[in-house]
Protein backbone atom coordinates (compact mmCIF):
# COMPACT_ATOMS: atom_id res chain seq x y z
CA UNK A 1 0.00 0.00 0.00
CA UNK A 2 1.34 3.43 -0.97
CA UNK A 3 2.18 5.72 1.90
CA UNK A 4 0.65 9.02 0.71
CA UNK A 5 2.13 11.08 3.54
CA UNK A 6 5.61 9.81 2.72
CA UNK A 7 5.04 10.64 -0.95
CA UNK A 8 3.82 14.17 -0.07
CA UNK A 9 6.84 14.73 2.18
CA UNK A 10 9.20 13.70 -0.60
CA UNK A 11 7.40 15.99 -3.03
CA UNK A 12 7.62 18.88 -0.55
CA UNK A 13 11.33 18.28 0.05
CA UNK A 14 11.97 18.19 -3.70
CA UNK A 15 10.02 21.44 -4.17
CA UNK A 16 11.99 23.16 -1.41
CA UNK A 17 15.33 21.95 -2.80
CA UNK A 18 14.29 23.08 -6.28
CA UNK A 19 13.34 26.55 -4.98
CA UNK A 20 16.59 26.87 -3.01
CA UNK A 21 18.57 25.88 -6.09
CA UNK A 22 16.84 28.51 -8.22
CA UNK A 23 17.36 31.11 -5.49
CA UNK A 24 21.10 30.38 -5.25
CA UNK A 25 21.50 30.33 -9.03
CA UNK A 26 19.74 33.70 -9.28
CA UNK A 27 22.06 35.10 -6.60
CA UNK A 28 25.14 33.73 -8.39
CA UNK A 29 24.07 35.18 -11.75
CA UNK A 30 23.49 38.61 -10.21
CA UNK A 31 26.82 38.45 -8.36
CA UNK A 32 28.75 37.47 -11.49
CA UNK A 33 27.11 40.19 -13.57
CA UNK A 34 27.11 43.09 -11.10
CA UNK A 35 29.84 42.57 -8.52
CA UNK A 36 32.68 40.53 -10.03
CA UNK A 37 33.42 42.63 -13.17
CA UNK A 38 34.83 46.14 -12.97
CA UNK A 39 32.75 48.44 -15.14
CA UNK A 40 34.14 51.76 -16.27
CA UNK A 41 32.19 54.70 -14.84
CA UNK A 42 29.95 52.55 -12.64
CA UNK A 43 29.89 53.86 -9.07
CA UNK A 44 29.91 51.45 -6.14
CA UNK A 45 26.31 52.18 -5.14
CA UNK A 46 25.17 51.78 -8.74
CA UNK A 47 26.88 48.38 -8.94
CA UNK A 48 25.02 47.30 -5.80
CA UNK A 49 21.78 48.49 -7.39
CA UNK A 50 22.63 46.54 -10.54
CA UNK A 51 23.02 43.46 -8.36
CA UNK A 52 19.60 44.06 -6.78
CA UNK A 53 18.03 44.63 -10.20
CA UNK A 54 19.46 41.46 -11.75
CA UNK A 55 18.82 39.37 -8.63
CA UNK A 56 15.18 40.51 -8.42
CA UNK A 57 14.64 39.96 -12.12
CA UNK A 58 16.07 36.45 -11.94
CA UNK A 59 13.90 35.59 -8.94
CA UNK A 60 10.78 36.85 -10.70
CA UNK A 61 11.63 34.88 -13.82
CA UNK A 62 12.51 31.63 -12.06
CA UNK A 63 9.72 31.96 -9.46
CA UNK A 64 12.12 30.67 -6.82
CA UNK A 65 10.02 32.51 -4.25
CA UNK A 66 6.55 34.10 -4.54
CA UNK A 67 6.52 37.27 -6.65
CA UNK A 68 5.39 39.48 -3.76
CA UNK A 69 8.23 38.08 -1.61
CA UNK A 70 10.71 39.35 -4.19
CA UNK A 71 9.38 42.87 -3.59
CA UNK A 72 10.00 42.56 0.14
CA UNK A 73 13.48 41.18 -0.51
CA UNK A 74 14.57 43.87 -2.95
CA UNK A 75 13.37 46.66 -0.64
CA UNK A 76 15.26 45.05 2.25
CA UNK A 77 18.39 44.80 0.10
CA UNK A 78 18.09 48.43 -0.96
CA UNK A 79 17.86 49.50 2.68
CA UNK A 80 20.73 47.29 3.82
CA UNK A 81 23.11 47.92 0.91
CA UNK A 82 22.21 51.48 -0.07
CA UNK A 83 20.49 53.05 2.94
CA UNK A 84 23.60 53.19 5.11
CA UNK A 85 27.21 53.95 4.14
CA UNK A 86 29.34 50.85 4.65
CA UNK A 87 26.67 49.32 6.91
CA UNK A 88 27.19 52.08 9.46
CA UNK A 89 23.83 51.89 11.22
CA UNK A 90 24.95 54.46 13.83
CA UNK A 91 25.25 57.20 11.23
CA UNK A 92 21.62 58.35 11.68
CA UNK A 93 21.33 58.31 7.90
CA UNK A 94 17.82 58.81 6.55
CA UNK A 95 18.68 57.55 3.08
CA UNK A 96 16.98 54.23 3.81
CA UNK A 97 13.61 55.97 4.07
CA UNK A 98 13.77 56.61 0.32
CA UNK A 99 13.35 52.93 -0.41
CA UNK A 100 10.22 52.69 1.73
CA UNK A 101 8.56 55.71 0.15
CA UNK A 102 6.89 53.51 -2.47
CA UNK A 103 4.57 52.25 0.27
CA UNK A 104 3.09 55.75 0.52
CA UNK A 105 2.88 56.28 -3.23
CA UNK A 106 -0.52 57.79 -4.13
CA UNK A 107 -0.97 55.10 -6.78
CA UNK A 108 -1.41 52.52 -4.04
CA UNK A 109 -4.62 54.22 -2.89
CA UNK A 110 -5.81 54.42 -6.48
CA UNK A 111 -5.34 50.69 -6.95
CA UNK A 112 -6.82 49.94 -3.54
CA UNK A 113 -9.95 51.84 -4.55
CA UNK A 114 -10.18 49.63 -7.64
CA UNK A 115 -10.09 46.49 -5.50
CA UNK A 116 -12.65 47.91 -3.05
CA UNK A 117 -15.01 48.83 -5.88
CA UNK A 118 -14.62 45.35 -7.36
CA UNK A 119 -15.52 43.70 -4.06
CA UNK A 120 -18.53 45.99 -3.63
CA UNK A 121 -19.78 45.17 -7.13
CA UNK A 122 -19.32 41.46 -6.49
CA UNK A 123 -21.06 41.47 -3.09
CA UNK A 124 -24.10 43.27 -4.43
CA UNK A 125 -23.99 41.30 -7.71
CA UNK A 126 -23.98 44.58 -9.58
CA UNK A 127 -21.57 43.07 -12.10
CA UNK A 128 -23.91 40.14 -12.86
CA UNK A 129 -26.91 42.47 -13.05
CA UNK A 130 -25.10 44.70 -15.56
CA UNK A 131 -23.92 41.75 -17.66
CA UNK A 132 -27.43 40.27 -17.84
CA UNK A 133 -28.96 43.59 -18.86
CA UNK A 134 -26.46 44.13 -21.64
CA UNK A 135 -26.58 40.53 -22.83
CA UNK A 136 -30.37 40.49 -23.29
CA UNK A 137 -30.18 43.82 -25.09
CA UNK A 138 -27.88 42.27 -27.71
CA UNK A 139 -30.23 39.37 -28.46
CA UNK A 140 -29.68 35.71 -29.35
CA UNK A 141 -27.61 35.91 -32.54
CA UNK A 142 -24.13 34.38 -31.98
CA UNK A 143 -22.14 37.36 -33.21
CA UNK A 144 -24.28 39.72 -31.11
CA UNK A 145 -23.86 37.58 -28.00
CA UNK A 146 -20.09 37.60 -28.49
CA UNK A 147 -20.19 41.40 -28.87
CA UNK A 148 -22.25 41.78 -25.69
CA UNK A 149 -20.05 39.49 -23.62
CA UNK A 150 -16.87 41.16 -24.82
CA UNK A 151 -18.29 44.64 -24.26
CA UNK A 152 -19.28 43.93 -20.65
CA UNK A 153 -16.01 42.15 -19.93
CA UNK A 154 -13.96 44.92 -21.52
CA UNK A 155 -15.68 47.70 -19.57
CA UNK A 156 -15.58 45.87 -16.24
CA UNK A 157 -11.89 45.02 -16.70
CA UNK A 158 -11.12 48.73 -16.95
CA UNK A 159 -12.11 49.14 -13.30
CA UNK A 160 -12.15 45.59 -11.87
CA UNK A 161 -9.39 42.97 -11.93
CA UNK A 162 -9.47 40.76 -15.01
CA UNK A 163 -9.51 37.72 -12.72
CA UNK A 164 -12.71 38.78 -10.94
CA UNK A 165 -14.30 39.86 -14.20
CA UNK A 166 -13.60 36.54 -15.93
CA UNK A 167 -14.83 34.53 -12.95
CA UNK A 168 -18.07 36.52 -12.97
CA UNK A 169 -18.54 36.15 -16.73
CA UNK A 170 -18.07 32.40 -16.43
CA UNK A 171 -21.25 32.26 -14.32
CA UNK A 172 -23.10 33.62 -17.35
CA UNK A 173 -21.26 31.53 -19.90
CA UNK A 174 -21.71 28.08 -18.37
CA UNK A 175 -25.55 28.01 -18.74
CA UNK A 176 -25.23 29.22 -22.33
CA UNK A 177 -22.60 26.64 -23.20
CA UNK A 178 -24.80 23.86 -21.83
CA UNK A 179 -27.63 24.94 -24.17
CA UNK A 180 -25.39 24.80 -27.22
CA UNK A 181 -24.58 21.77 -29.35
CA UNK A 182 -21.56 19.93 -28.00
CA UNK A 183 -19.75 20.12 -31.34
CA UNK A 184 -20.45 23.83 -31.91
CA UNK A 185 -17.01 25.54 -32.19
CA UNK A 186 -18.62 28.79 -31.05
CA UNK A 187 -18.36 27.51 -27.48
CA UNK A 188 -14.62 28.07 -27.76
CA UNK A 189 -15.23 31.41 -29.44
CA UNK A 190 -17.27 32.72 -26.51
CA UNK A 191 -14.62 31.67 -23.99
CA UNK A 192 -11.81 33.18 -26.03
CA UNK A 193 -13.81 36.38 -26.52
CA UNK A 194 -14.11 36.82 -22.75
CA UNK A 195 -10.40 36.11 -22.30
CA UNK A 196 -9.41 38.66 -24.93
CA UNK A 197 -11.72 41.34 -23.55
CA UNK A 198 -10.61 40.72 -19.95
CA UNK A 199 -6.90 40.90 -20.79
CA UNK A 200 -7.13 43.86 -23.13
CA UNK A 201 -9.78 45.86 -21.28
CA UNK A 202 -7.35 46.49 -18.44
CA UNK A 203 -5.25 48.58 -20.80
CA UNK A 204 -7.90 51.30 -20.74
CA UNK A 205 -7.32 52.83 -17.29
CA UNK A 206 -4.51 53.30 -14.79
CA UNK A 207 -6.19 50.87 -12.37
CA UNK A 208 -7.11 48.36 -15.07
CA UNK A 209 -3.95 46.30 -14.64
CA UNK A 210 -0.79 46.61 -12.49
CA UNK A 211 1.63 47.31 -15.39
CA UNK A 212 -0.27 50.55 -16.04
CA UNK A 213 0.19 51.66 -12.43
CA UNK A 214 3.89 50.79 -12.52
CA UNK A 215 4.32 52.85 -15.69
CA UNK A 216 2.58 55.85 -14.12
CA UNK A 217 4.68 55.51 -10.97
CA UNK A 218 7.93 55.39 -12.93
CA UNK A 219 6.98 58.41 -15.07
CA UNK A 220 6.16 60.44 -11.94
CA UNK A 221 5.28 64.04 -12.80
CA UNK A 222 5.41 63.22 -16.51
CA UNK A 223 2.69 60.60 -16.23
CA UNK A 224 -0.69 61.24 -17.87
CA UNK A 225 -3.77 61.90 -15.76
CA UNK A 226 -6.53 59.30 -15.36
CA UNK A 227 -8.38 60.79 -18.32
CA UNK A 228 -5.14 61.32 -20.21
CA UNK A 229 -4.27 57.65 -19.89
CA UNK A 230 -7.69 56.65 -21.23
CA UNK A 231 -7.32 58.97 -24.21
CA UNK A 232 -3.97 57.36 -24.99
CA UNK A 233 -4.72 53.71 -24.22
CA UNK A 234 -8.38 53.16 -25.13
CA UNK A 235 -8.09 53.57 -28.93
CA UNK A 236 -5.51 50.78 -29.44
CA UNK A 237 -7.30 48.60 -26.87
CA UNK A 238 -10.66 49.00 -28.60
CA UNK A 239 -9.15 48.49 -32.04
CA UNK A 240 -7.36 45.33 -30.89
CA UNK A 241 -10.50 43.94 -29.23
CA UNK A 242 -12.59 44.56 -32.37
CA UNK A 243 -9.95 42.94 -34.58
CA UNK A 244 -9.64 39.86 -32.38
CA UNK A 245 -13.43 39.58 -32.19
CA UNK A 246 -13.53 39.48 -35.99
CA UNK A 247 -10.83 36.79 -36.02
CA UNK A 248 -12.64 34.71 -33.38
CA UNK A 249 -15.85 34.78 -35.43
CA UNK A 250 -13.90 33.54 -38.46
CA UNK A 251 -12.06 30.79 -36.59
CA UNK A 252 -14.96 29.62 -34.42
CA UNK A 253 -18.07 30.32 -36.46
CA UNK A 254 -21.29 29.09 -34.87
CA UNK A 255 -23.16 26.16 -36.38
CA UNK A 256 -26.36 27.42 -34.73
CA UNK A 257 -28.25 30.48 -35.92
CA UNK A 258 -29.37 31.48 -32.41
CA UNK A 259 -28.24 30.74 -28.87
CA UNK A 260 -30.69 30.08 -26.03
CA UNK A 261 -29.82 32.56 -23.27
CA UNK A 262 -33.00 32.16 -21.21
CA UNK A 263 -31.19 30.25 -18.47
CA UNK A 264 -29.10 33.32 -17.85
CA UNK A 265 -32.22 34.97 -16.42
CA UNK A 266 -32.16 32.47 -13.57
CA UNK A 267 -28.70 33.49 -12.44
CA UNK A 268 -29.31 35.47 -9.21
CA UNK A 269 -28.10 39.01 -8.81
CA UNK A 270 -29.52 39.80 -5.36
CA UNK A 271 -32.31 41.96 -6.74
CA UNK A 272 -33.90 42.77 -3.41
CA UNK A 273 -35.34 41.23 -0.27
CA UNK A 274 -38.13 39.55 -2.26
CA UNK A 275 -35.75 37.28 -4.15
CA UNK A 276 -36.96 33.72 -4.61
CA UNK A 277 -33.49 32.31 -4.14
CA UNK A 278 -33.91 31.53 -0.45
CA UNK A 279 -30.53 29.78 -0.22
CA UNK A 280 -28.80 33.02 -1.22
CA UNK A 281 -28.09 35.79 1.31
CA UNK A 282 -30.39 38.76 0.87
CA UNK A 283 -28.80 42.11 0.19
CA UNK A 284 -30.98 45.23 0.48
CA UNK A 285 -31.62 46.92 -2.85
CA UNK A 286 -30.43 50.26 -1.42
CA UNK A 287 -26.92 48.85 -1.16
CA UNK A 288 -26.84 48.12 -4.88
CA UNK A 289 -28.19 51.60 -5.57
CA UNK A 290 -25.50 53.11 -3.36
CA UNK A 291 -22.80 51.12 -5.16
CA UNK A 292 -24.08 52.37 -8.52
CA UNK A 293 -24.09 55.95 -7.23
CA UNK A 294 -20.59 55.72 -5.74
CA UNK A 295 -19.24 54.04 -8.88
CA UNK A 296 -20.71 56.78 -11.07
CA UNK A 297 -19.46 59.65 -8.89
CA UNK A 298 -15.97 58.15 -8.50
CA UNK A 299 -15.47 57.50 -12.20
CA UNK A 300 -16.89 60.92 -13.07
CA UNK A 301 -14.46 62.61 -10.66
CA UNK A 302 -11.57 60.58 -12.08
CA UNK A 303 -12.46 61.61 -15.61
CA UNK A 304 -13.00 65.29 -14.83
CA UNK A 305 -9.80 65.78 -12.82
CA UNK A 306 -8.43 68.46 -15.20
CA UNK A 307 -11.47 70.61 -14.36
CA UNK A 308 -11.89 70.30 -10.58
CA UNK A 309 -8.17 69.58 -9.86
CA UNK A 310 -8.89 67.09 -7.07
CA UNK A 311 -5.98 64.62 -7.21
CA UNK A 312 -6.98 61.20 -8.50
CA UNK A 313 -5.69 59.37 -5.39
CA UNK A 314 -7.77 61.70 -3.19
CA UNK A 315 -10.88 60.81 -5.20
CA UNK A 316 -9.96 57.16 -4.60
CA UNK A 317 -10.63 57.61 -0.90
CA UNK A 318 -14.30 58.40 -1.62
CA UNK A 319 -15.48 54.84 -2.44
CA UNK A 320 -13.27 53.37 0.29
CA UNK A 321 -14.81 55.63 2.96
CA UNK A 322 -18.42 55.40 1.78
CA UNK A 323 -18.45 51.63 1.35
CA UNK A 324 -16.91 51.01 4.76
CA UNK A 325 -19.15 53.51 6.55
CA UNK A 326 -22.33 51.95 5.16
CA UNK A 327 -21.21 48.37 5.81
CA UNK A 328 -20.94 47.32 2.19
CA UNK A 329 -17.26 46.59 2.75
CA UNK A 330 -16.52 44.79 6.01
CA UNK A 331 -13.42 43.48 7.77
CA UNK A 332 -13.48 40.16 5.95
CA UNK A 333 -13.72 41.98 2.63
CA UNK A 334 -10.59 44.00 3.37
CA UNK A 335 -8.75 40.70 3.77
CA UNK A 336 -9.82 39.76 0.23
CA UNK A 337 -7.96 42.68 -1.35
CA UNK A 338 -5.15 41.42 -3.58
CA UNK A 339 -2.42 42.62 -1.27
CA UNK A 340 0.11 40.48 -3.14
CA UNK A 341 -0.53 42.53 -6.29
CA UNK A 342 -0.21 45.80 -4.39
CA UNK A 343 3.07 44.63 -2.82
CA UNK A 344 4.32 43.63 -6.27
CA UNK A 345 3.54 47.13 -7.58
CA UNK A 346 5.33 48.65 -4.58
CA UNK A 347 8.38 46.53 -5.35
CA UNK A 348 8.46 47.80 -8.92
CA UNK A 349 8.18 51.42 -7.80
CA UNK A 350 10.97 50.95 -5.25
CA UNK A 351 13.15 49.25 -7.85
CA UNK A 352 12.69 52.16 -10.24
CA UNK A 353 13.47 54.67 -7.48
CA UNK A 354 16.68 52.82 -6.64
CA UNK A 355 17.83 52.70 -10.25
CA UNK A 356 17.30 56.44 -10.58
CA UNK A 357 18.74 57.45 -7.18
CA UNK A 358 22.01 55.53 -7.57
CA UNK A 359 22.62 56.79 -11.08
CA UNK A 360 22.39 53.30 -12.56
CA UNK A 361 19.96 54.59 -15.18
CA UNK A 362 22.46 57.18 -16.38
CA UNK A 363 25.26 54.60 -16.55
CA UNK A 364 23.14 52.11 -18.51
CA UNK A 365 22.15 54.87 -20.91
CA UNK A 366 25.79 55.67 -21.65
CA UNK A 367 26.64 52.04 -22.40
CA UNK A 368 24.47 51.90 -25.51
CA UNK A 369 24.78 54.23 -28.44
CA UNK A 370 21.25 54.42 -29.77
CA UNK A 371 21.66 57.73 -31.56
CA UNK A 372 21.79 56.06 -34.97
CA UNK A 373 19.16 53.43 -34.28
CA UNK A 374 15.51 53.62 -35.24
CA UNK A 375 13.61 54.49 -32.07
CA UNK A 376 10.51 52.57 -33.11
CA UNK A 377 12.59 49.48 -33.78
CA UNK A 378 13.97 49.71 -30.23
CA UNK A 379 10.56 50.02 -28.61
CA UNK A 380 9.20 47.24 -30.85
CA UNK A 381 11.97 44.89 -29.71
CA UNK A 382 11.28 45.66 -26.06
CA UNK A 383 7.53 45.31 -26.65
CA UNK A 384 7.88 41.80 -28.05
CA UNK A 385 10.32 40.89 -25.28
CA UNK A 386 7.88 41.95 -22.56
CA UNK A 387 5.08 40.00 -24.27
CA UNK A 388 7.29 36.92 -24.53
CA UNK A 389 8.39 37.12 -20.90
CA UNK A 390 4.85 37.87 -19.67
CA UNK A 391 3.60 34.62 -21.16
CA UNK A 392 5.75 32.67 -18.73
CA UNK A 393 5.54 34.89 -15.66
CA UNK A 394 3.37 37.62 -14.16
CA UNK A 395 3.09 40.59 -16.52
CA UNK A 396 3.44 42.78 -13.42
CA UNK A 397 6.80 41.21 -12.60
CA UNK A 398 7.87 41.43 -16.24
CA UNK A 399 7.00 45.13 -16.29
CA UNK A 400 8.90 45.65 -13.04
CA UNK A 401 12.00 44.29 -14.77
CA UNK A 402 11.65 45.98 -18.14
CA UNK A 403 10.52 49.52 -17.39
CA UNK A 404 13.55 50.63 -15.31
CA UNK A 405 15.78 49.34 -18.12
CA UNK A 406 13.75 51.23 -20.72
CA UNK A 407 13.99 54.46 -18.73
CA UNK A 408 17.73 53.97 -18.25
CA UNK A 409 18.26 53.36 -21.94
CA UNK A 410 16.37 56.36 -23.33
CA UNK A 411 16.46 58.84 -20.42
CA UNK A 412 18.75 61.15 -22.42
CA UNK A 413 16.31 61.41 -25.33
CA UNK A 414 13.75 63.60 -23.59
CA UNK A 415 10.63 63.17 -21.49
CA UNK A 416 8.26 62.65 -24.42
CA UNK A 417 10.31 59.73 -25.78
CA UNK A 418 10.58 58.17 -22.33
CA UNK A 419 6.81 58.48 -21.81
CA UNK A 420 6.09 57.01 -25.25
CA UNK A 421 8.28 53.98 -24.63
CA UNK A 422 7.22 53.34 -21.02
CA UNK A 423 3.50 53.54 -21.80
CA UNK A 424 3.95 51.40 -24.93
CA UNK A 425 5.75 48.63 -23.04
CA UNK A 426 3.20 48.69 -20.20
CA UNK A 427 0.30 48.34 -22.64
CA UNK A 428 2.01 45.59 -24.61
CA UNK A 429 2.35 43.54 -21.42
CA UNK A 430 -1.44 43.06 -21.56
CA UNK A 431 -1.15 41.35 -24.96
CA UNK A 432 0.45 38.21 -23.47
CA UNK A 433 -2.07 35.35 -23.62
CA UNK A 434 -0.42 32.53 -25.57
CA UNK A 435 -0.53 29.84 -22.86
CA UNK A 436 -3.32 28.58 -20.58
CA UNK A 437 -1.25 29.84 -17.63
CA UNK A 438 -0.21 33.17 -19.16
CA UNK A 439 -2.91 35.10 -17.31
CA UNK A 440 -5.55 34.29 -14.66
CA UNK A 441 -8.40 34.72 -17.23
CA UNK A 442 -6.72 32.12 -19.44
CA UNK A 443 -6.46 29.68 -16.53
CA UNK A 444 -10.10 30.23 -15.50
CA UNK A 445 -11.37 29.63 -19.04
CA UNK A 446 -9.09 26.61 -19.47
CA UNK A 447 -10.62 25.05 -16.36
CA UNK A 448 -13.94 24.83 -18.21
CA UNK A 449 -12.53 21.91 -20.22
CA UNK A 450 -13.75 23.43 -23.49
CA UNK A 451 -10.39 24.83 -24.62
CA UNK A 452 -7.04 23.27 -25.38
CA UNK A 453 -3.56 24.74 -25.59
CA UNK A 454 -3.76 25.18 -29.36
CA UNK A 455 -6.72 27.54 -29.02
CA UNK A 456 -4.74 29.81 -26.72
CA UNK A 457 -1.71 29.59 -28.99
CA UNK A 458 -3.57 30.78 -32.08
CA UNK A 459 -5.32 33.77 -30.52
CA UNK A 460 -2.30 34.56 -28.33
CA UNK A 461 0.14 34.74 -31.23
CA UNK A 462 -2.23 36.99 -33.16
CA UNK A 463 -2.61 39.28 -30.13
CA UNK A 464 1.17 39.36 -29.65
CA UNK A 465 1.69 40.43 -33.27
CA UNK A 466 -1.27 42.75 -33.86
CA UNK A 467 -1.26 44.33 -30.38
CA UNK A 468 2.15 46.04 -30.55
CA UNK A 469 1.41 47.26 -34.09
CA UNK A 470 -1.74 49.05 -32.95
CA UNK A 471 -0.21 50.28 -29.69
CA UNK A 472 3.04 51.61 -31.12
CA UNK A 473 1.33 53.06 -34.17
CA UNK A 474 -1.39 54.96 -32.32
CA UNK A 475 0.92 56.11 -29.50
CA UNK A 476 3.31 57.40 -32.13
CA UNK A 477 0.43 59.45 -33.47
CA UNK A 478 -0.03 61.08 -30.05
CA UNK A 479 3.68 61.74 -29.42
Amino acid sequence: MINLNKFKNRKLKFSIKHSVSKFLISFLIAFLIAIVPTYSGLEYEASLMLFILVFSGALWMTEAIPAFAVSFLLIALEIMLLGFDNFNFESNSKEWVTYLSAWANPLIFLFMAGFIMAIAASKTKLDVWLAKRVLFYFGKKPHNILSGLMLVTFILSMFVSNTATTAMMMTLLIPMLKNMKEDNPFQKGLLLGVIVAANIGGMGTIIGTPPNAIAVGILGNNAPSFLGWMIIALPPAILLAITLRWIILRLYNSTEESININKVKKIPHYDDSTTNFTHIPTIPSWKKSLVILVFSVTILLWLTGPFHHIPTPVVSLFPIVIFTIFGIIETDDIREIRWDVIILIIGGLSLGAGVSKTGLDTWIGTQFDIAGLNLYLIVAIFAFIVILVSNFMSNTAATNIMLPLIVALVSSLGDSIVSYMVISIALCASCAMILPVSTPPNAIAFSSGKLNSKDFMVIGILAAIIGPIFILGLLNFYS
